[in-house]
């Protein structure tokens, strides 16, 4: 189909009396569509009717659509027993069909334009965090990706943790103020549990703790409404760079080398031209700083408290690491201190050690021993070599149980030494012997095996007895002899009344 200049050079060049045949060379078309242009006598080419024979079940399709809640594949089988009520067939295949839906509109929606949101320097900041897979001492690890983006500059701030909690995000945050050297007058997050405490959006409630942290630095959390994706988006998109740029090709020997790495990077990361504002975060950064909220003369280190007892090691434990403690203290309390990268021991006001906090998979973390785990795989189980003593069965199922349950083996062997003490042992002996023929290693379940063995053996009665068997019971004869009981004495009132209804019939 020729377009609407084309036809409209057709046309002039026509009006200046050109024929056909030299307006076909000049313009390289066929003779034939230069005579259709000229008899139509338009410029406007005509819009193609694309006409399905579909048309005439339309308001059908859509009663249908709303009757089987938008599942398509379920109106054209209904559209298709429709007709064939009526003797007709149905010849639009399903790919037909959804063309013809989107065509008239039928469960399509409009698209909406995304929204650009433009912040004033110094106004707003947006947080949230990632999961990313990276590779620490040739190891792929799982870490929380936590980044900071200033909105009208997009200055940016990340750093890395092995898991991420409020204790976590007002480090990461407190770091990230004073790598700005301020922070905005509001932070946009989602409606994590991290900060907020109750609701969503407008109707959202960030925790006292978090409050508390907020008076600190003069800024408020800000929680955007469930579902506006777009309220978020400066933070989203440098994740994606992160992933890409990043992460790619870096390897990294434990998590301060991973955080160290990230802030070399981040000197690169904001000095980068943006496409989009047609400048670097860090040209923009130095007119956004003077907008920022100052941060406080004197900003504290953040820290949470905890109660430990040392045990019989001499070690307290802190996210599952073990941290020496004087021998003195061994089974007192002690008060735990854990902050970005130490973890102190107090006795009241006096200090009892300070160690370097490790992280789980790093190097210093597993140098130190579980004296815990180490005492469970050597540990003597005095039940197991009683199950085994009471017979061959029980010991075969054990040794195949050991196979099976794996760490749950000890659960499982104490489980059934309970039912030994309970019950009799060549119950438990038969059911045991069922539950291996079966496969059935779920010891809760052979305790129901060995009380349905119980209950037939011991406790099941007759269910149909036949009639000559009553007959023969010795309650049955007793019964039979015994004269019948005179009940005149419990209803005096009711022979008065037979013998009233006796004379009324006469």
């Amino acid at each position: 189909m020729l377009d609407k200049d084309t036809r409209t050079a057709i046309l002039a060049l026509s009006g200046k009396g050109y024929g056909v045949r030299r307006i076909a060379r000049e313009l390289k078309l066929s003779r034939n569509s230069v005579r259709r242009v000229i008899q139509s006598g338009v410029a406007q080419p005509a819009m193609a009717d694309r006409r399905s024979h579909l048309e005439e079940h339309l308001e059908e399709i859509r009663h249908f659509y709303a009757e089987c809640e938008g599942n398509l594949v379920r109106v054209r089988e209904k559209l298709e027993e429709a007709l064939s009520k009526r003797g007709e067939s149905l010849e639009a295949s399903y790919s037909a069909l959804t063309w013809f839906c989107r065509r008239h509109g039928i469960g399509v929606e409009e698209p909406v334009a995304v929204k650009r949101i433009v912040t004033a320097p110094g106004l707003e900041m947006q947080h949230d965090t990632s999961p990313h897979t990276v590779v620490i001492g040739g190891n792929k690890v799982k870490r929380q990706c936590a980044s900071l983006v200033l909105g009208y500059s997009r200055m940016l701030y990340v750093q890395f943790y092995p898991r991420f909690q409020r204790f976590h995000m007002k480090i990461f945050l407190t770091d990230g103020f004073q790598y700005f050297g301020g922070c905005c007058q509001r932070c946009v997050i989602d409606n994590t549990s991290i900060a907020i405490a109750c609701g969503t959006g407008h109707l959202a409630e960030v925790a006292p703790e978090v409050e508390a942290f907020e008076k600190r630095f003069g800024f408020k959390f800000l929680a955007h409404e469930l579902g506006h994706k777009e309220r978020s988006g400066k933070i989203e998109r440098p994740f994606h760079y992160i992933e890409h740029n990043f992460l790619v090709g870096r390897v990294f020997k434990d998590d301060e080398d991973l955080n160290r790495q990230a802030l070399e990077w981040l000197e690169k990361a904001n000095r980068r031209q943006l496409r989009e504002l047609k400048a670097s975060p860090i040209e923009l950064f130095a007119a956004e700083k003077p907008h920022l909220v100052s941060l406080p003369l004197y900003v504290p280190e953040v820290y949470r408290v905890f109660q430990r007892v040392v045990d019989a090691y001499g070690c307290v434990s802190v996210e599952r690491m073990k941290y020496p403690a004087p021998a003195p203290y061994i089974g007192k309390i002690v008060l735990v201190r854990e902050s970005k990268d130490q973890v102190r021991l107090f006795d009241g006001h006096k200090e009892l050690a300070a160690h370097k906090k490790k992280v789980e998979g790093s190097p210093a973390a597993e140098l130190t021993p579980n004296p815990v785990a180490r005492r469970q795989r050597q540990a003597w189980l005095p039940e197991e070599t009683r199950l085994k003593e009471a017979g061959a069965t029980l010991g075969k199922y054990l040794d195949t149980l050991k196979a099976e349950r794996g760490s749950r083996y000890v659960w499982s062997v104490k489980k059934l030494y309970r039912l030994l003490c309970q019950y009799d042992a060549q119950a438990l002996e038969r059911a045991v012997a069922r539950a291996a023929e079966h496969r059935l290693f779920d010891v809760r379940r052979i305790e129901t095996i060995l009380l349905q063995d119980i209950a037939e053996r011991e406790y099941r009665l007759p269910l149909e007895p036949r009639a000559e068997d009553y007959e023969n019971w010795p309650q049955y004869r007793q019964g039979a002899v015994t004269p019948e009981p005179d009940l005149k004495l419990y209803a005096p009132d009711q022979e008065k009344d037979d013998e009233k209804e006796k004379d009324d019939a006469c």
